[in-house]
């Protein structure tokens, strides 16, 4: 049974839950994913978690740009007959 796994924003390569850094390119993970009992208070919003929230949303928007220009891609018909491998 394999283990519950959550992508790298940038690589997409599957992390452990939990785990803070991709271990396949080091780019720290978006979504980090912990016991109830150890996420933030309403009284510990500060400017950090505006910063993360902002770093989230330029993750997601990249990410939206990326699979609009593939499926921009894959709708556009193709200039020349397709090559025989």
């Amino acid at each position: 049974m394999s283990s519950v796994s959550h992508y790298c924003q940038k690589c997409l390569s599957a992390n452990p839950l939990g785990q803070e850094f991709c271990a396949r390119c080091s780019t720290r993970l978006m979504i980090i994913v912990e016991p109830l009992g150890a996420r933030y208070d309403a009284a510990d919003l500060t400017a950090s978690s505006e910063e993360d929230l902002l770093e989230r949303i330029s993750a997601l928007e990249n990410r939206l740009e990326r699979l609009t220009e593939k499926v921009e891609r894959a709708l556009d018909p193709p200039d020349s007959p397709a090559k025989a491998e």
